[in-house]
């Protein structure tokens, strides 16, 4: 099932078809979040691990027909489960959970939308982790596009001398999930073969840095 089509049936179904009074003479909720996802696109950075995009959206719509705050909250959480989707999909990181308000302008035509994003910077939890084969703690994997080294300031921190500062980087992209060596010295592997491009991984796969080897699991 496509994004968008999710997304509407989600929404058809939610809090029992009073959502339906929120886009009653506005703007179609499948364009709604085809327009958060354009905005997002067009509002991309660069990051040390390839493109990121905004996760905070302020949405503002016309009409005087008041509408049930639970509407808002359940349409709120539904748009934010679709930006959530479309930058896995599209590879792209998020710094923080994506967050989707919804406010009504009584003085703005139903067909006016606006829309307004930025960065807000925040937890996000684990969409998969790597579990050391020596033991110890899991690592967990929580923005897309996650760099792993030595530095201090990688997403995954390796601290070995065998492992290069920014080594790696691991991503969700078109329903996988994937692996490339960032021209490290000693190398990334899956299951013992040396990454020279993009790699798929999956549950169960063993990735290494240098010599720090981890299992690939889904997040607890």
């Amino acid at each position: 099932m496509g994004l968008a089509r999710g997304l509407e049936r989600r929404l058809e179904r939610m809090v029992d078809g009073l959502a339906a009074r929120l886009f009653k003479g506005r703007v179609h909720p499948v364009e709604l979040g085809s327009r958060l996802v354009r905005e997002a696109d067009l509002a991309q950075f660069d990051t040390p691990g390839g493109p990121g995009a905004p996760n905070a959206f302020r949405v503002t719509m016309g009409g005087e027909d008041e509408v049930e705050p639970e509407v808002l909250t359940a349409v709120r959480a539904e748009l934010a489960q679709f930006v959530e989707d479309a930058a896995a999909d599209r590879g792209w990181r998020l710094d923080g959970l994506a967050r989707v308000d919804v406010e009504i302008d009584p003085d703005a035509r139903p067909s006016e939308v606006g829309i307004e994003c930025w960065v807000e910077p925040g937890p996000r939890p684990p969409w998969a982790r790597l579990e050391p084969i020596a033991g110890g703690p899991w690592i967990p994997i929580g923005v897309n596009r996650a760099v792993v080294g030595r530095s201090s300031g990688a997403d995954i921190h390796v601290p070995r001398d065998d492992v290069s500062r920014i080594h790696a980087l691991i991503w969700q992209e078109s329903g996988s999930a994937w692996l490339a060596d960032l021209g490290s010295s000693n190398g990334s592997h899956v299951n013992g073969k040396r990454v020279l491009e993009s790699t798929p991984i999956v549950d169960g796969d063993i990735v290494s840095f240098g010599g720090a080897e981890y299992f690939v699991r889904p997040p607890e």
